[in-house]
């Protein structure tokens, strides 16, 4: 398959970027696959001797609603995380590495391209989206990622909106397999006055899930005691804390199923039963849902799991997001249902990585962005 390489141009049209992907991936080991592109400015940009080229990647870390920012006040965060001088090169740097790819596009674009590489830190957060439970239309919640690259004579000033170009990316985190021992647990419950015991076991048929996926969960339930187990229930939780602030952590529901009214678990009986739920049905949010962010887009699928070296990091740019499993035998009114909790990991989908050796060129409308196919 031909490799997909996005063109962005300033409004003036004298400064075009390209870019072989915009997902920035981060693996599990800390390791950073940075983004491969090139540079074209006409002579026109480049003609003084005080022009340059710079190449900025900025995290954007909005926590609160853009409509109820009065006065000067903004829900905003920002850190710049690369900062690189792409033209002239700096006479302490090195050109490094070139790819196929860009070298592929600097001998077709000619003289006036230069070789641009994006990367990050491995502490980088991952690309989150937040949406709130109110209807809200402004700029987007949570772990955005921008690229930068404008002309000028320092890298502090301020660009002229028609000769820069600005690129969304979005940060992945993977952490690839094998996940070899799905999550499993029992609990066994006395009661004070009556003879017996409750015993109930769950686990699932897997730990980690694509996005969109349908969770099997396997229980069993051995009613040894004199109560009556009017009903089993499964319930998928969304756990998200948002490291800025000390009282950020909240959950959602994000999926459910239960047992059908009418049919209790005697004394004495016994059930087995294997219950599916998708995640991403029954939602009920009550503050914000994490969604996958990055990418302007309509998806609302949910955030993948934060991996675990980084949960208990407290990165004050970042939203830390994972999942569990809660299933609860209900006894009715007097005693407090019997609970279990397990773990499990929704994954990023890995990008579509194509080959270097052929090469079609693609632009797509976005935010007055083009992706044309040549």
């Amino acid at each position: 398959m031909p490799t997909a390489v996005l063109k962005k141009q300033s409004p003036n049209g004298l400064l075009t970027v390209y870019l072989s992907r915009r997902e920035l991936i981060v693996e599990e080991g800390g390791s950073v696959k940075p983004i491969d592109g090139v540079v074209l400015a006409t002579e026109a940009e480049t003609k003084t001797e005080s022009s340059k080229i710079f190449a900025l990647v900025v995290l954007t870390f909005r926590y609160g609603r853009e409509d109820e920012e009065v006065m000067g006040l903004r829900f905003y965060t920002e850190a710049i995380l690369q900062y690189d001088q792409v033209y002239p090169l700096p006479s302490n740097k090195s050109p490094g590495h070139l790819t196929a790819l860009q070298q592929h596009l600097l001998k077709k674009l000619g003289p006036e391209a230069h070789a641009l590489t994006v990367c990050v830190s491995g502490h980088a957060p991952h690309s989150v989206g937040l949406k709130p439970a109110r209807a809200y239309g402004g700029s987007p919640l949570g772990v955005t990622y921008d690229l930068k690259v404008f002309t000028g004579n320092r890298v502090d000033e301020k660009p002229s909106k028609r000769s820069l170009v600005r690129l969304s990316l979005r940060c992945i985190h993977r952490s690839p397999g094998p996940y070899p021992n799905p999550p499993a647990t029992a609990l066994s419950r006395a009661f004070v006055f009556s003879s017996g015991k409750l015993r109930l076991e769950a686990r699932l048929d897997k730990e980690a899930y694509p996005p969109e996926s349908t969770l099997q969960c396997h229980v069993t339930l051995d009613n040894s005691s004199n109560r009556t187990v009017t009903k089993v229930r499964i319930t998928l939780v969304q756990y998200v804390n948002v490291c800025m602030f000390t009282n950020g952590r909240f959950k959602n529901i994000v999926g459910m199923t239960e047992t059908e009214p009418g049919h209790p678990i005697r004394p004495g009986s016994c059930m087995s039963r294997v219950f599916s739920v998708k995640a991403g049905q029954n939602i009920r949010y009550p503050v914000a849902l994490a969604i996958e962010g990055g990418l302007p887009s309509n998806s609302s699928r949910l955030s993948p799991s934060t991996v675990p070296h980084l949960i208990g990091e407290k990165n004050p740019y970042g939203v830390t997001v994972f999942y569990e499993a809660k299933i609860k035998a209900f006894l009715g009114v007097v005693d407090r249902p019997v609970c279990l909790r397990l773990p499990f990991r929704i994954l990023e989908e890995p990008p579509l990585l194509e080959d270097e050796d052929t090469l079609a060129i693609a632009e797509e409308e976005e935010d007055k962005e083009s992706l044309f196919l040549t």
